[in-house]
């Protein structure tokens, strides 16, 4: 079966010209769905394929004649085509419940079925044959036959419906012309907002979450953002409708389908909520809402351009929060997650340039990364600081006037940018674009000096324009004293003087910070007073420890130091970083994970004592985590547990954590399963596959059983709990899942099990070099990247093995 689409077989396509689909869909299955699609187009080669997966292909016609059915499970034949074509595929299509393709989940509440559908980057042929490339846009118009007390939503308005066999034919508008990834479909009892403000924006969600949907929030959010895009683009909105859903078993956060844009339902807050998470979703919105211009309006030609669309998106959605929302704070946010995002991914030997070499849809599938995503935005925050945020803006209406409903590449943007900023933008582009590898500025002094290398060897020369800091002590805090602005290539120095000097303190660059011995013991001992300065420097210490530059026991006293961080988002990174630091740094994990126990207790009571919900709420799930690592957290954990006041979540992080020692049985567990919704189920699946000597029994049936991808996630959790944690043959079974799986399945599973203890570098090193010799590039990645990881695992480990506050005994 031929799934795998290169990028010479695309382009071998491209010169095919599509008018139009029409698709019809009878979606009142419970196992598949009837699926027929109808295409317009003109060709100038006798033959060529459609893309489909599914159940069944009961009839090809092509111009009026019926053909012969040649399909081997992922591609269609199509001959004797003529100038002029009209083919019709009449087939059956599978329901997923891996959040791949048309998803079908039962709420076990009260028994409604929700579908809806992603696509990105090729689960489109899942539903309905096409020719799945983004270079190959279209006017789509849908045909949905549902259950008549069903909402079905696409991507335009319905116009027209009617009474079939006892359910409802919904015909929809026909879209603007985009790619067959973007389409999609949404049906089910879902519950409905519509904004009193704007008529075009809805807002769904399943019937049993409507209680907890805050509607008013996600609406200011998304008027908001419109009316800052608009202006910043000057192109109106070009989709008509705007409607929102979130959705179950969702894979992503989101995705940006035009007019009808689905969410991950973890963004509807069932409980507690903080600062961080609200912010986080307003960035999400935002994100996709930016893509209705950069990616459906203006799509890359293929997915080597796939930063094209998500870098701008990530970009643009922190721009807006602080542009049009309360939530300014989303460049110190970015700072502290989305670069350490990058910077983990761009210093593995499978890191990428940002336009990246994207030669299948194996490779486009595992794209979607810290570098496209983060490093990218990075990269275009430079280039606004570069060419001015007017010439930046002016440049994208160019693109988007010139590009409108079709499709465009790098040379096409650069084009636009060179118009309205003057600058010639080719030697910027091959530096930032076209390599690979993390900037370090390295500050000795006053002086502050570029360093870094590509795997290749090359060293990194990057010209960054940036604002540097310097900073001194003024009560119990450094405070900003002096700045100024530089332009860096190889080393710049600086006239600001004060306590500590920080390059690029307003993260207009990508680049890691590296202070010298002298400022590290300052920012060890004394707390940065801006934000966004402090989420850098923090980003940086952890890069230090990554380095084995830096103890990795004294950045957790840092944490324990500053528990009471008022930047949710930055604690929380903090916190996690902890967390992988004690399980994968320290010699002596029980000692660390003792320590680490103990910090997140005091943090924790510290918080009640301050009455700081959003530090309660951090400090006692990380205490619930540390608490699953030793058997004697169970009074401090009961104790949380006590303090939880109808938050389902919360208890449940809890339970697990009890379970993971075998402090809490399955009864108790039993217990809790009152009118359980989906996110109870999951969790006590989770809890019960925790229990040791349990978690065997889970693996073996996250293996064998068809269950959804939340279940399976659920159980892998559970199987890989860390106390009297269990090892499992991944090097034996690598293959067969990568083979009997889809690609999102296989990489959840894989990931999840892949070895974490040292020995595991052997194995690695073998199965690389012997039988996965001649595995799929997608299946070596996961395999590179786990070695690598292990690899500086142990580098960090045996640099303070002799001095580390951790390193009582061996590991």
């Amino acid at each position: 079966m031929s799934e795998n689409l290169t990028r010479a077989e695309a382009a071998a396509r491209s010169s095919i010209a599509i008018d139009s689909y029409r698709v019809q869909l009878d979606v009142r299955g419970e196992e598949t769905f009837e699926t027929i699609s109808t295409i317009s187009f003109t060709a100038d080669m006798d033959e060529t394929f459609l893309d489909f997966i599914g159940a069944e292909v009961s009839s090809v016609v092509v111009n009026g004649e019926e053909r012969d059915v040649e399909w081997d499970g992922a591609r269609i034949a199509l001959t004797g085509l003529a100038a002029d074509n009209l083919v019709t595929v009449r087939g059956r299509g599978r329901y997923s419940h891996s959040g791949e393709g048309l998803h079908r989940f039962v709420d076990p509440l009260d028994g409604s079925v929700y579908l809806y559908t992603q696509y990105e980057p090729a689960d489109c042929r899942r539903v309905f044959a096409n020719m799945e490339q983004p270079d190959l846009k279209a006017s789509f118009t849908f045909e949905i036959t549902a259950p008549k007390e069903w909402t079905v939503l696409s991507n335009r308005e319905e116009v027209e419906s009617e009474i079939v066999d006892g359910g409802v034919r919904h015909i929809f508008a026909s879209t603007e012309r985009i790619s067959t990834y973007l389409t999609a479909i949404v049906a089910g009892p879902y519950h409905r907002v519509t904004s009193p403000q704007d008529p075009r924006f809805s807002v769904y969600c399943r019937t049993t979450l409507a209680e907890h949907l805050d509607h008013e929030e996600i609406f200011d959010i998304s008027l908001a953002g419109l009316a800052a895009f608009e202006q910043a683009f000057d192109y109106p909105y070009p989709w008509g409708k705007y409607d929102q859903v979130f959705v179950p078993e969702y894979n992503l956060g989101a995705m940006e389908n035009p007019g009808l844009v689905t969410f991950t339902e973890s963004y509807i807050f069932r409980g507690q909520s903080t600062r961080a998470q609200h912010a986080a979703r307003a960035n999400t919105i935002l994100h996709e809402m930016s893509h209705m211009w950069f990616g459906d309006l203006v799509t890359p030609v293929w997915w080597d351009d796939l930063w094209l669309k998500e870098s701008f998106a990530e970009y643009m959605g922190s721009w807006a929060s602080v542009a049009a929302t309360e939530f300014t704070e989303a460049w110190a946010t970015f700072a502290a997650r989305r670069s350490a995002w990058a910077f983990l991914n761009d210093m593995r030997p499978t890191t990428h340039p940002i336009v990246a070499d994207i030669v299948d849809l194996e490779a486009a599938d595992q794209a979607f990364d810290g570098i496209t995503y983060a490093k990218g935005a990075a990269a275009l925050r430079q280039l606004v600081a570069y060419v001015g945020e007017e010439a930046f803006f002016a440049g994208a209406r160019v693109f988007f006037t010139r590009h409108a409903f079709g499709n465009a590449s790098l040379d096409d943007l650069l084009s636009a940018l060179e118009e309205t900023s003057g600058r010639d933008l080719r030697a910027w582009a091959k530096e930032w674009l076209h390599t690979t590898g993390a900037s370090i500025l390295r500050v000795e002094g006053s002086t502050i000096i570029q360093e870094g290398h590509e795997p290749s060897g090359a060293e990194i020369r990057r010209p960054h324009r940036m604002s540097v800091g310097a900073y001194s002590r003024v009560g119990g805090e450094l405070v900003l004293v002096a700045e100024e602005t530089v332009e860096l290539t190889e080393s710049v120095t600086v006239s600001v003087r004060g306590d500590v000097i920080i390059p690029n303190h307003e993260a207009h660059t990508y680049a890691i910070v590296a202070l010298d011995e002298h400022q590290t013991e300052h920012l060890l001992h004394c707390r940065i007073a801006d934000p966004l300065a402090r989420s850098v420097v923090w980003t940086g210490l952890w890069e230090a420890v990554r380095d084995a530059r830096l103890d990795p026991a004294r950045y957790v006293e840092a944490v324990g130091r500053f528990h009471d961080e008022t930047d949710t988002t930055l604690l929380g990174q903090m916190i996690r970083n902890c967390e992988y630091l004690v399980e994968h740094y320290a010699v002596d994990v029980d000692t660390a994970r003792t320590v680490w126990l103990g910090i997140c207790d005091d943090s924790w009571r510290d918080a009640i004592a301050d009455q700081e919900a959003d530090r309660i709420y951090l400090w006692r799930a990380a205490l619930a985590r540390a608490g699953a690592t030793l058997p004697e957290a169970e009074q401090v954990l009961r104790e949380a547990l006590d303090t939880v006041r109808g938050d389902r979540d919360e208890r449940w992080r809890i339970l697990i954590g009890l379970a993971s020692t075998g402090s809490a049985t399955e009864a108790e567990l039993d217990a809790e399963l009152v009118n359980p919704s989906e996110a109870d189920i999951v969790a006590h699946m989770q809890a019960v596959a925790s229990i040791p000597g349990r978690r065997r029994a889970a693996y073996e049936r996250a293996l064998d059983d068809s269950l959804s991808n939340d279940r399976i996630s659920a159980l892998l959790a559970g199987a890989t709990a860390r106390f009297d944690g269990e090892s499992y043959p991944f090097f034996e079974i690598a293959g067969p899942v990568w083979q009997e799986h889809t690609q999102e399945m296989a990489e959840r599973i894989l990931y999840a099990l892949f070895p974490e203890e040292e020995a595991g570098i052997a194995d690695a090193e073998a199965w690389l070099e012997g039988p996965g010799a001649g595995a799929p590039n997608a299946l070596r990645k996961i395999v590179t990247d786990g070695l690598d990881t292990l690899r500086r695992d142990r580098r960090v480990r045996d640099a303070f093995r002799d001095t580390s506050r951790f390193q009582v005994g061996e590991r």
